[in-house]
């Protein structure tokens, strides 16, 4: 086969060095193999008389030496034989101990697709990718000038980002900085408002509004306790528990957290004040707390006051939620709350505690009145508006008129706004980085209403639905 074909076209086995070794050791095993020509023979020389030795002296000399020549020629062409096969030997056996090396260290002439060795293509090579999976790989005839970049993904994350920054914000900043949410008060007031609100708070939930959580700003029942009762005096009406049942099944309604501020119609008013209280406790003020509504989370912890849980206060988007106890003036004095001065304390107590222990940039009071049976509280509240006077401030309470007041008392920081009695929740929003604080608190009445009071008329509803 090595007289044939080249050696590395034989076998793979074969590093292409040693292949050229075993080449050449081939080409001079063939010239050794020639048979070396016999010397001459010369035949016997004749007898010659004695007499004629000195005549015939020189040819048999020249005889002897040439036979002399030829044999010592044979010797030594003998001699080079044996140490040409003793080479030949020594590389071959080079050659096997080197193919088993080349064997074991993978150094293999590379094959073309067809396992023929083809010697203008270049060979496929098998590596690993990424993934640990063997790939053919067939390397370019010509070194690159510059790296080039591999097809295999690397494993580790690239350093370089692989998109453009933005230069424009993905969504407008009133969606992520801004707090909004539903307010209403003085409902129901009779059996067709109990009947209209919970079709209202269907509207709210499909209004596509962002409202985080609902106000109830006190006053669930008409305050007027019989006919012939004279303002502020006369017998007051019983406020049985079941008024309050039925106010929590109207707000079930409600698709967000619901808080419940106090109001005198269903507390001072009421004909057992401290009973009236324990229904408050019981069914409404912790309200917002309720598991089974399946509201979305508030996001934020509120905090209640110990001993008046109707005082609470959260923050949210960087809004402060102050809840107080500041319902309008009640029937008289004579009930267990006698003490009210002491309770517009506590009130503006929690007002302050509020301020000192959270981070804010605006504040929303929520309250039922601001009427002068309050003043105590809000001479106070003027003094917390002074000190923090970068902080825009907004009283929410309730009327039967709606009203506003942008520098409420003075300050131009206090905004005041009073719901009038209406079954549509006002939507309220809170901006604390908005320029200007006439800017901060901005409203929606969604009401159809017209001399700042009831609706003129009651449409959007279906025919009847609400009948008798």
């Amino acid at each position: 086969a090595l007289r044939t074909q080249p050696c590395w076209q034989t076998s793979s086995l074969l590093p292409p060095v040693l292949c050229v070794l075993l080449l050449q050791a081939t080409m001079t095993s063939n010239a050794d193999d020639d048979s070396i020509p016999p010397p001459p023979s010369y035949p016997p020389p004749p007898s010659t008389p004695v007499d004629d030795l000195e005549i015939q002296s020189t040819p048999v000399l020249e005889r002897l030496n040439m036979q002399a020549a030829a044999e010592s020629n044979l010797n030594d062409n003998t001699s080079k034989k044996g140490k040409k096969k003793y080479t030949l030997g020594l590389i071959l056996l080079l050659l096997f101990v080197g193919a088993g090396i080349g064997a074991a260290l993978g150094i293999l002439l590379p094959q073309t697709s067809n396992g023929k060795t083809n010697d203008v293509e270049l060979g496929i090579y098998q590596v690993l990718d990424g993934e640990g999976n063997i790939i053919d790989f067939t390397p370019s005839s010509v070194p690159s000038q510059s790296p080039s970049v591999t097809t295999i993904p690397s494993l580790s994350p690239s350093h370089i980002p692989t998109i453009e920054p933005t230069t424009t914000p993905s969504s407008s900043p009133t969606e992520t900085r801004s707090l909004s949410f539903f307010a209403i008060g003085d409902v129901p007031y009779s059996d067709l408002e109990a009947c209209l609100i919970p079709l209202e708070l269907d509207k709210a939930a499909n209004s596509g509004a962002d409202a985080k959580f609902m106000l109830h700003l006190g006053d669930i029942r008409d305050g007027k306790p019989y006919e012939d009762w004279e303002w502020r005096g006369g017998q007051p009406r019983p406020c049985p528990e079941y008024l309050f049942e039925d106010v929590a099944t109207i707000f079930e309604m409600s698709h967000v957290p619901t808080f419940f501020s106090m109001g005198d119609n269903a507390w001072l008013d009421c004909e057992d004040v401290d009973e009236a209280y324990k229904f408050w406790e019981k069914h409404l003020l912790t309200f917002d707390e309720r598991k089974d509504l399946g509201w979305p989370e508030l996001g934020t912890t509120v905090s209640r006051n110990e001993d008046h849980i109707e005082m609470y206060s959260f923050v949210l988007k960087d809004v402060l939620v102050i809840g107080q106890g500041l319902p309008g003036e009640g029937r008289g004095v004579d009930h267990a709350w006698t003490l009210w001065n002491v309770y517009l304390d506590e009130n503006a107590r929690w007002l302050e505690k509020s301020f000192a222990e959270n981070e804010f940039k605006s504040v929303i009071i929520v309250g039922n009145s601001s009427a002068g049976w309050n003043e105590r509280y809000f001479l106070r509240l003027e003094e917390v508006a002074r000190q923090h006077k970068d902080i825009p401030i907004m009283f929410l309470g309730d009327g039967h008129d709606f009203e506003e007041e942008a520098q409420f008392r003075g300050l131009p920081n206090l905004h005041r706004i009073a719901l009038d009695d209406v079954v549509t929740p006002t939507l309220i929003t809170v901006d604390p980085y908005a320029t200007g604080n006439l800017n901060v608190f901005t409203y929606d009445r969604r009401c159809p209403c017209a001399g700042n009071h009831r609706p003129t008329e009651l449409f959007n509803y279906t025919s009847g639905v609400c009948a008798g």
